[in-house]
């Protein structure tokens, strides 16, 4: 007996290693590292992956009609993956499972190529030998106890927070964690929220409110607010535009900042935030046309406000946080203009950034690589702090570029733009990095408000009353209402004391 379960976890190393070397090894041959030590740790990595694919082989290889149908099926779907990992450094996300299934077969049939029928064809050559092997050669006689602990192995170590995501976005894992999430926001985008709109009625009868939300910036770090690097050359020389300095975030990471940001949520009441809509219906009621075009993955927290939307639009859908990349948010501009030549006279177009999201260097071009030197490995711990601030600063200068390319296109309309980051971002203060830590830096998100002439002649008190107000404190509380006062919706859930557009006298 002891012989035979030797013999049986011999043959599944092997399994594991084929699949692990050959398909496994797609996600992690582009991450950035810079040494031995660097290396050490992406192949520790890769080994977790490992022990996480080496259970499954376990529990599938017990049994010969199981492997027999699931290895050629787990290869199938692996060397598919892994082929586009390879060849277009691309992975597998809930968007890219909307795109094929929402695309006729013409269009998805254009991805086949001849490497890729011969890799998958060679590949499934050598899970039938393994097949054949297994079935031939490896005798288990209580094949339900290696079963049980390969299935009890895996679902304890994905119960593990600090590798469940890890695990779960790296082939083959990955195919199942989309999907499922992929169902998960079908599921939430259909739900039956409380509804805002019993009231609602708009004063402006045309106006274009572009809402930009941004990612990970704070606000120590724009030259407008007085940093010392001209961050932001550009925003700077619009006159009429106004920055708040002073925000406040509660929550410091996406999947928990952008409803907040959207809803009524508050201190007081956060399960607003996942009970109540956005202001997107507010401004679907009164007849504005309601984009949102997304430069990050949906979430299950916030895919319900997107699919508020009339139109709903991504790039870079093949993108994720274990993609290094160029990802930029200039690839947003396209579709901007799409949404602005809609002839609706109303417009409320939502811009989902991915702004100065780490690994900071996939966020800008070579052109705004100008703080140097600039982070060379993913393990931050190899990375100096001056080179994490100036990859940072990077991508601000580019976020410039970006939003005032925004600007330019809103400029001689009826337009107001308002920005609005989600969280701030630690940068090497007291050993902390990045975000989703209890950090001051982290819950500073950085903020403003610009108007076009045409806006600013149809409201001529507002621009002031932004400049009384931009000193002035605020939560991110404030952008639900600021928004629907942007737009001229009244609303009986309007709060004109958490309005920017409002003087701050008496309130």
């Amino acid at each position: 007996m002891k012989k035979e379960l030797i013999r049986f976890l011999l043959f599944t190393c092997i399994v594991t290693l084929f699949l692990g070397v050959c398909f496994t090894s797609a996600d992690f041959f582009a991450i950035p590292v810079a040494g031995v030590k660097d290396f050490l740790v992406v192949a520790a990595q890769w080994a977790m992956v490992m022990v996480a694919l080496f259970l499954l082989c376990v529990g599938l290889a017990s049994f010969r009609g199981l492997f027999a149908i699931g290895l050629p099926l787990l290869t199938l779907a692996s060397a598919t993956l892994a082929w586009f990992r390879w060849t277009l450094n691309a992975t597998l996300t809930p968007m890219i499972l909307d795109a094929a299934l929402e695309n006729d077969w013409r269009t998805s049939g254009d991805l086949i190529s001849v490497g890729l029928v011969g890799g998958l064809f060679l590949s499934l050559w050598v899970a039938g030998g393994l097949v054949y092997y297994r079935w031939r050669k490896i005798t288990l006689r209580r094949p339900l106890l290696p079963f049980v602990c390969g299935v009890v192995g895996l679902v304890g170590l994905m119960q593990v927070f600090a590798l469940r995501r890890p695990i779960s976005e790296r082939i083959p894992f990955t195919l199942y964690f989309s999907t499922v999430r992929y169902w998960q926001e079908k599921q939430i985008a259909q739900e039956e929220r409380i509804d805002l709109t019993a009231g609602a009625h708009c004063e402006e009868e045309e106006l274009t409110v572009v809402v930009v939300l941004g990612e990970s910036v704070r606000p120590d770090h724009l030259g407008l607010n007085g940093y010392s690097r001209n961050t932001t050359p550009r925003l700077a020389k619009e006159e009429a535009l106004v920055s708040f300095p002073a925000i406040y975030t509660e929550q410091t990471y996406t999947n928990r900042s952008i409803p907040h940001l959207l809803t009524r949520a508050d201190s007081s009441d956060y399960e607003r935030a996942y009970t109540e809509q956005s202001f997107i219906s507010l401004f679907r009621a009164c007849d504005y046309y309601t984009v949102w075009l997304a430069n990050q993955e949906a979430a299950n927290t916030y895919v319900y406000f997107m699919n508020e939307c009339d139109s709903l639009f991504h790039v870079n859908i093949d993108k994720s946080s274990y993609v290094f990349d160029r990802w930029v948010d200039g690839d947003l501009l396209p579709l901007l203009d799409e949404a602005l030549r809609v002839e609706r006279p109303r417009k409320l177009i939502v811009l989902h950034t991915i702004g100065s999201h780490w690994w900071y260097n996939s966020h800008f071009t070579d052109d705004y690589a100008q703080f140097q030197p600039i982070v060379k490995s993913k393990v931050i711990s190899s990375c100096t702090q001056e080179e994490m601030i100036n990859s940072y600063d990077n991508t601000i200068l580019y976020t410039d570029y970006f939003l005032s390319e925004v600007i330019n296109r809103l400029r001689d309309r009826k337009a107001v733009l308002l920005y609005q980051s989600d969280h701030g971002e630690a940068l090497g203060e007291e050993g902390v990095w990045l975000h989703a830590a209890e950090t001051p830096y982290t819950h500073q998100a950085a903020g403003f408000v610009w108007l076009s002439p045409a806006y600013e002649q149809a409201h001529p008190s507002r621009l002031a009353i932004l400049r009384g107000n931009a000193s002035r404190p605020y939560r991110t509380d404030y952008l639900f209402h600021s928004v629907l006062d942007a737009g001229g919706i009244q609303s009986p859930y309007f709060d004109a004391s958490l309005s920017v557009w409002r003087s701050n006298e008496g309130i």
